[in-house]
């Protein structure tokens, strides 16, 4: 108590303090009187009748007095405290003031600037349509980074191997600039349009004759940038396009499932021409449309997971013969999701240096400890874990002190090869480490029954690889992707793969589609066996015809026999070095010709270099596919010939 009356008897002497307490305390007897009046006002109004009007406003007129010569006192001992704080400390006053003052300029004019700002540089209707038909002309910007800038000069170096200028300054926009859309797939062909290319440029040569095009890619025009040119737009648009039926040996659907037989496949000489099953995964669209509707709504672990998840994941796992599936929206989201749902800080990851994107960006993501080893060199992967065990019995640590596993891929998407997983499997099992298997493009494509590479060596998933990825977006003809294991393995990703919890699940139409295809694989098992049939033929008809380009000039980096992924790469010669960028020229516009001849294939060598450890050199990629005839591989091995001699000629 005494403590109490001291410090009130220094806030009220203290010249500092005195005028804030007399303002508190003026305050404080305010409300306590106002308090006191609104009780005795309820308690008046709770005893007179409710139509006692002039009752109810002689209370508030009560009210009112009393409020105003109150309200006169506060303001008062504010105005005291204010200039007497004034006068004793002036910058403490100048500070809050700009302080005050900036707030208001926060809170009442810069909001209305930025919103007059907005209103400013909102763009007209007009001005809107005219981007939209510049973009539908002239394409958006590449995602990736153009480290060609001199492609031009590179062209003119390749003059000198035997090209002639014209033919050495075809554009590489093509693929930069996505100047190709494809239109429509059906059987083994697909229709695409080039656009910005005038009809009167392209001339469609026989590959048996000596006739050479000329001006096959003609450099695009500066169109008028004002929105008065808009209305000209699409017919500049057509005129410059030209469209194209080509044979698919570009795409990764090995059996067609995205790709209905065409009306005349009866001329096909494979033995699949003979199904009934046209277009199989437009009906199973066409019905989850119908019962689901397009989206899921939501996440799996919250309102997105639908039957037609669950049932996919049944199917998959039961084809598969492994205790549960966990299906992902996106396939690169389940490469990348489940590695780092298992390897975390402090873990071990093996990995193979020739990995693909998405299951690098995994690598990376779980921040795991990485060892890398020679892509598919076996005794490099047992030199490097030698290295680890030599430095565990050095530092006195248990082989289960950490978490330990080797990342592969069956079949590699940028190489073609096929990963040796029964030498692999033998070192796994002999230094103790779990394998992460991606099948993403190898399911479907190899083993007796599409398995994958598993089948193929005579393994078992759950059993000589822990966890196997598949890519839905290959052989299956849908979209999103699927880890494969024993119930711990799936329970595990349910709450920690990033990609399962917080991404949209899948819509119910591409599950419907994955299980129409995986019933179709089962139902229809001649369709594998005609795939491997065309890889083998188109192997040794490659070899054949290409006699002297290959291995003279050209040489097959693939596994021959084996992989529906072929690559094509330069011959490496010590007497003549070519850069990289140059050989990206040299392949451009091999498949320039080739497309032009009504052969759809791919030039790499433009990867996403950030998310590669090793950046595979370019390369030419065909894909072979069950659809294909033999008719179909002999044109295309017979152009590809004219192109390569053509653009390799010394």
């Amino acid at each position: 108590m005494d403590s109490s009356n001291t410090m009130l008897s220094f806030l009220t002497s203290h010249s500092l303090t005195s005028n804030v307490y007399k303002l508190g305390h003026s305050l404080g007897q305010s409300l306590a009187h106002y308090y006191g009046n609104t009780n005795s006002i309820i308690d008046t109004n709770s005893t007179i009748n409710s139509n006692s009007n002039s009752n109810i406003i002689s209370g508030l007129s009560s009210v009112a007095s009393w409020s105003l010569p109150n309200f006169n006192i506060i303001l008062t001992n504010y105005q005291t405290w204010w200039l007497d704080l004034v006068n004793k400390d002036p910058i403490h006053v100048l500070i809050e003031t700009l302080l005050i003052s900036f707030l208001a300029y926060l809170i009442f004019y810069q909001k209305k600037k930025d919103s007059r700002k907005q209103m400013k540089d909102r763009l007209s209707e007009q001005e809107i349509k005219f981007l939209l038909q510049d973009w539908k002309l002239n394409g958006r910007l590449p995602l990736e980074y153009d480290n060609s800038g001199d492609a031009d000069a590179d062209a003119d170096d390749h003059v000198s191997d035997g090209a002639d200028a014209d033919d050495a300054d075809m554009d590489t926009d093509i693929i930069h600039k996505n100047d190709i859309i494809i239109q429509e797939m059906k059987g083994a062909k697909l229709t695409l349009t080039i656009r910005n290319h005038t009809r009167n440029s392209i001339s469609n040569t026989n590959p048996d004759s000596n006739h050479k095009t000329k001006h096959l890619f003609v450099k695009k025009k500066q169109t008028s940038s004002t929105p008065a040119a808009a209305s000209n737009f699409n017919h500049l648009h057509e005129k410059d396009s030209i469209t194209i039926t080509a044979l698919n040996f570009a795409t990764y659907d090995y059996l067609g499932m995205a790709c209905p037989d065409l009306d005349n496949s009866t001329d096909n000489d494979n033995s699949n021409s003979n199904s009934n099953n046209n277009d199989v995964i437009k009906e199973a669209c066409i019905q989850a449309l119908s019962k689901y509707g397009c989206g899921s709504c939501g996440p799996r672990g919250f309102y997105g997971t639908i039957d037609a998840h669950l049932d996919l994941e049944q199917a998959m796992a039961q084809f598969c013969h492994t205790e549960g599936a966990i299906l992902y929206s996106d396939g690169a989201s389940c490469a990348a999701s489940t590695v780092a749902a298992f390897a975390k800080r402090g873990d071990l990851l093996v990995v193979d240096e020739g990995i693909y994107e998405a299951l690098g960006t995994g690598v990376t993501l779980s921040r795991a400890n990485i060892k890398y080893f020679k892509h598919n060199d076996m005794q490099d992967l047992k030199r490097v874990l030698q290295r680890i065990q030599a430095t565990d019995e050095s530092l006195g640590r248990k082989q289960n002190d950490q978490r330990r596993f080797i990342v592969v891929e069956a079949l590699y998407k940028n190489y073609g090869t096929v990963c040796p997983l029964d030498e692999l499997v033998k070192l796994k099992e002999e230094f103790c480490y779990r394998l992460i298997l991606d099948e993403s493009f190898s399911f479907g494509a190899m083993g007796k029954t599409g398995r994958g590479a598993l089948e193929h060596f005579g393994l078992k998933p759950m059993q000589h690889a822990e966890i196997v990825i598949v890519n839905l977006e290959n052989s299956m003809g849908s979209i999103g992707g699927i880890t494969i294991g024993n119930e711990e393995v799936v329970d595990h990703q349910r709450l920690s793969g990033a990609g399962y919890c917080f991404s949209a699940s899948s819509p119910p139409f591409l599950a419907a589609a994955a299980q129409a295809s995986l019933k179709r694989m089962e139902a229809e098992p001649q369709i594998l066996d005609t795939l491997k049939v065309n890889v083998s033929y188109f192997y040794s008809t490659l070899l054949a015809e290409l006699d002297g380009i290959i291995p003279n000039k050209l040489m097959i980096t693939s596994r021959e026999n084996i992989s529906p992924i072929v690559f094509l790469q330069l011959t490496k010669d010590d007497d003549a070095i070519i850069s990289r960028k140059q050989q990206i020229v040299i392949f451009d516009a091999i498949a320039k010709k080739c497309l032009l001849n009504g052969v759809f294939v791919v030039s790499t060598g433009r990867h996403v270099m950030h998310h590669l450890h090793k950046v595979p050199p370019p390369a030419l990629r065909l894909t072979i596919m069950a659809k294909q005839s033999k008719a179909d591989i002999n044109t295309a091995i017979k152009v590809l010939k004219h192109a390569a001699t053509d653009v390799l000629r010394k």
